[in-house]
């Protein structure tokens, strides 16, 4: 699954690249209602506001489960967190973790990405026009899957029927 995260990542910087090379100097950088867009920018600070919010999530991401066992427990959001972050459930965590923080990351890398697409797509037409349309579904796919994704996680984290909770 690490891979295709790194996969996606990648996608998402390629794509920023290709944007660079043929969308105009001034850009869409914000849609509102019916995709008209409300906000301008340079092609530049669009594809670096894009690879930023990439590469920030992607490091995220990938640091999440190592991280959240050296940050104090204060810091954490997490359900059971002072049962899972004891000295002997945190290798059982980390194992847990990972791949569910990968997963969401596929996801949110592969909504940011088709929001991309989108985007260099609006801007390449004549009027600047979101297509809402396709817009919406992907957003609310995404918004299904976060809301999946938390019920998983507070599912995984609960405490073993077979332990002890002292």
């Amino acid at each position: 699954m690490r891979t295709l995260l790194i996969i996606i990542f990648l996608a998402n910087v390629i794509l920023m690249v290709v944007s660079l090379l043929v969308l105009p100097s001034e850009v869409a950088v914000h849609f509102g209602r019916n995709g008209i867009p409300d906000s301008w920018a340079s092609k530049e600070f669009n594809a670096l506001m894009f690879l930023g919010i990439d590469l920030l999530l992607f490091i995220v991401i990938i640091a999440a489960p190592s991280l959240s066992l050296r940050l104090s427990p204060k810091w954490l959001s997490l359900p059971n967190k002072n049962y899972w972050l004891k000295e002997e459930n945190r290798v059982m965590f980390k194992k847990k973790f990972t791949p569910l923080m990968t997963e969401y990351g596929i996801a949110f890398l592969t909504f940011l990405f088709l929001v991309g697409l989108l985007t260099l797509e609006a801007n390449l037409a004549d009027p600047v026009r979101l297509n809402e349309s396709i817009f919406f579904p992907i957003f609310m796919a995404f918004m299904l899957y976060t809301g999946y994704w938390c019920v998983t996680l507070v599912r995984i984290f609960r405490i073993p029927k077979n332990s002890t909770t002292s």
